[in-house]
């Protein structure tokens, strides 16, 4: 066996063994199916590495799985996250000073705050109006996750001195099924608190660096910006930077991802080997070998730089350099072997980015552009080259991302290759030219704001389509989350087709079994699927009820709850329609949620509950009038009253019946609820605020959920003592129901 082929088993044994820690029986699974596998192979596949190497690989990938546990980040003894519940005793809005040292430059948060990492190493506490510092000060320790008014993270560099005043919190876990855990994020960066900033102080101004990376980068996004105006400019300079290294407008980077193309966005291979051409194109005749790739190695390191180091980028020119290596040694090297050997010596340094998405999705579609591209030009060759080659690239990575996005982002983009084959020309144009424009920016930035100039009409053309296919019907498809087991043999079904040449022949076979692996395991679990879902929103009620295919989403919170829990469940239970939206306090905020939802996914019908019913905007909403039940298939919903807002969604073939009770004030006393109104329930959904002894005992529940941390203590205490079993949303997270008389509990783990 030949060494490249035998550094790309180790080095794959060492990935292996880093995956495979997101079970803790697999690490122990890999010695037992590990050796036997080792003695067999060699017998039934003559290709096959030979047993020794195979053993060397299983011990390594052993000795991978136990390196990462000792390389995940632990909170030390005086972590700044360890004195936030001393400091939250006296009241959630303690005042805090932390000081320390900025570990990053600040970036625009969609709330238009300004974030970065801090590496904390005093705090005190504050007393007080006034807010002056405490008697209690202490050294510590940790990076937290601060957010500061924009105007304040103007200008930061890592490095800097600051003394921030503001409220330290600990980083909430994910409450909601498919949702963002903010408690994950912050700990696989090395974080365990974060801090809402009022005010930033810089107590030395002198610390300010006259040069740094960030300051050419800025350099270069004003030189660019300034001809080009928002987004078209901040879109050229992420074109050819990475969106990590600008701030480019959320809404226009969510159109990019929906249709399948944030690779556009991000800094990695294309722009390495852009570099290296270009270089070697210009140099090829004036330098030697040695001496071209002197050259080519610094241009990589300024471009790593000037990114900020993101692990694509950072992989891409450790392969960048493996090309420079064999130019000076005038030796052949081959890809896939720079690519594993790469790949596996970031995860060395740092092996948490086997979880990083970025990461994963740049490593596979590289892997895709080696080892797929050729067979696809090959099934193409009716087509002329060019054609072809704008096919078969696009088409070669996203069969390798492809099972990684389902299991990570529970969508399909249905317009990713049509929209990738239309754009390629125009992605080449605008990076090839905001390279150019960059260099020349950073050193005369009139000069480079002129050569962007020129990109204006490629790139305003190339925004034009991606908008275009954000408004066909079905931009993607949700399949819901996908199991462990699926995602193992669909990347089982892409292996075999690449290393078996019968496979080969049979890869529309291939194709239709991954096809099937996916659609059939969801198909039934749509024709047989029943439940309600009791979201955790912070503060919000809102309900979603899923009948065999059909959903009914009672509200939908505000505009960021509609983007990040109920966007993120519908996703993740497969729903890629809403039939029924049901709105039982509308004001602007929610209109602006409805709004949001209704751009990604479709919505058949809306319904209010009580209020005034302004149908003059984009949404016609129907009244649920009082006293009147309307049906919804197996579910009837009934009004009692609307302020506040009291219904009953009855379930008669199952013998079931929720109360929701709703109420702004948080006070449902007897004088707001007219007992005769409440009916029977046996489960109540109710804000969370006060109930009387009476109302319970007029309801007689069984279960109730709160739609808050903190419901109503005398309630609860009621609730209890009538023996019915009680949630708290903000303390369980989402709370499901199934016609089998469960309730679960999301967070019920994490307790």
């Amino acid at each position: 066996m030949r060494n490249p082929q035998a550094a790309i088993v180790l080095c794959l044994a060492f990935i292996i063994g880093l995956i495979v820690t997101c079970n803790p029986w697999a690490r122990w699974g890999l010695p037992i199916l590990g050796i036997p596998i080792a003695w067999l192979l060699p017998r039934y596949w003559k290709k096959s590495p030979n047993w020794r190497l195979l053993l060397v690989a299983i011990a390594i990938a052993g000795c991978a799985s136990f390196y990462l546990e000792l390389r995940i980040p632990k909170l030390a003894n005086n972590d700044i996250s360890t004195y936030i519940p001393a400091t939250a005793e006296r009241g959630t809005t303690q005042f805090t000073i932390v000081q320390g040292v900025v570990a990053s430059y600040p970036r625009v948060t969609r709330n238009q705050n300004s974030q970065f990492w801090l590496d904390a190493t005093q705090l005190n506490e504050i007393q007080g109006e006034k807010l002056r510092p405490a008697d209690v000060s202490r050294a510590v320790s940790g990076r937290v996750y601060v957010t500061v008014p924009l105007q304040s993270g103007t200008g930061l560099q890592p490095g800097v001195d600051v003394s921030i005043t503001g409220t330290l919190y600990l980083p909430e876990a994910n409450a909601n099924p498919g949702g963002f855990s903010f408690r994950n994020y912050l700990s696989q960066a090395g974080g365990f608190a974060g801090m809402r900033g009022v005010q930033l102080r810089v107590p030395d101004e002198s610390q300010t660096q006259q040069w740094s990376w960030g300051k050419l980068r800025a350099r270069i996004v004003a030189a660019q910006v300034k001809w080009l105006d928002v987004p078209i400019g901040p879109l050229v300079t992420a074109m050819v930077l990475g969106s990590d290294a600008v701030d480019l407008p959320y809404d226009l980077r969510d159109r990019f991802v929906r249709v399948g193309l944030a690779h556009a966005l991000a800094a990695s291979g294309f722009q390495v080997s852009l570099i290296l051409n270009a270089i070697l194109a210009l140099t090829r005749k004036r330098l030697s070998a040695v001496q071209q790739s002197n050259v080519g190695g610094v241009a990589l390191l300024i471009f790593l730089g000037l990114t900020g180091f993101q692990p694509a980028v950072v992989r891409s020119v450790v392969m960048g350099m493996a090309v420079l290596i064999g130019l000076r040694t005038q030796r052949k090297i081959d890809p896939l072997g720079s690519l594993f050997i790469a790949g596996t010596l970031l995860l060395i340094i740092d092996p948490l980015l086997i979880w990083d998405i970025g990461f994963e999705l740049s490593f596979l579609a590289t892997l895709g552009l080696i080892v797929t591209v050729e067979p696809l030009q090959q099934k193409l060759d009716w087509l002329p080259p060019t054609i072809a080659d704008l096919i078969t690239v696009p088409l070669a990575a996203t069969i390798w991302t492809l099972p990684i996005q389902l299991y990570v982002f529970k969508v399909f983009p249905l317009y990713s290759l049509p929209a990738n084959i239309l754009t390629s020309p125009l992605i080449s144009i605008i990076s090839i030219g905001g390279t150019i424009g960059a260099l020349i920016g950073a050193i005369i930035p009139i000069a480079g704001s002129a050569v962007s100039w020129l990109l204006y009409i490629p790139t305003q053309l190339l925004i034009w389509i991606v908008e275009l296919f954000n408004y066909l019907p079905g931009t993607s498809f949700a399949v819901g989350q996908i199991e462990i087991w699926q995602l193992a043999a669909l990347y089982g079904i892409i292996l075999s087709v690449w290393a078996i040449p019968r496979w080969q022949k049979e890869w529309r076979v291939a194709a239709l079994a991954g096809l099937l692996l996916v659609l059939i395991p969801l198909a039934i679990w749509k024709t047989n699927e029943f439940q309600i879902t009791a979201l955790a929103g912070k503060d919000r009620q809102i309900l979603v009820i899923q009948d065999r295919g059909q959903t009914i989403l009672i509200n939908s919170g505000n505009e960021s709850m509609a983007r990040f829990i109920v966007l993120p469940f519908l996703q993740q239970q497969a729903i890629n329609r809403v039939d029924r939206a049901i709105d039982s306090n509308l004001d602007l905020s929610a209109l602006n949620s409805w709004q949001t939802l209704a751009q990604t996914m479709p919505i058949q019908k809306f319904y209010r509950i009580g209020g005034t019913i302004d149908n003059t905007g984009t949404i016609q909403f129907e009244p649920l009038l009082i006293g009147k039940t309307q049906k919804f298939d197996r579910l009837e919903i009934t009004t009692i009253k609307t302020n506040p807002v009291i219904f009953q969604i009855a379930i008669p073939e199952v013998n079931q019946k929720w109360l929701f009770i709703g109420n702004d004030t948080g006070d449902l006393t007897q004088s707001a609820i007219d007992l005769e109104q409440l009916t029977p329930a046996s489960t109540l959904f109710w804000s969370g605020g006060r109930l009387t002894a009476r109302s319970i005992s007029k309801i007689q529940p069984q279960v109730a959920i709160a739609a808050t941390a903190n419901p109503d203590p005398e309630t609860v205490k009621l609730l209890e003592k009538n023996q019915v079993r009680v949630y708290y949303t903000g303390r369980d997270g989402a709370i499901q129901w199934t016609p089998a008389g469960l309730f679960k509990p999301y967070l019920e783990g994490e307790r």
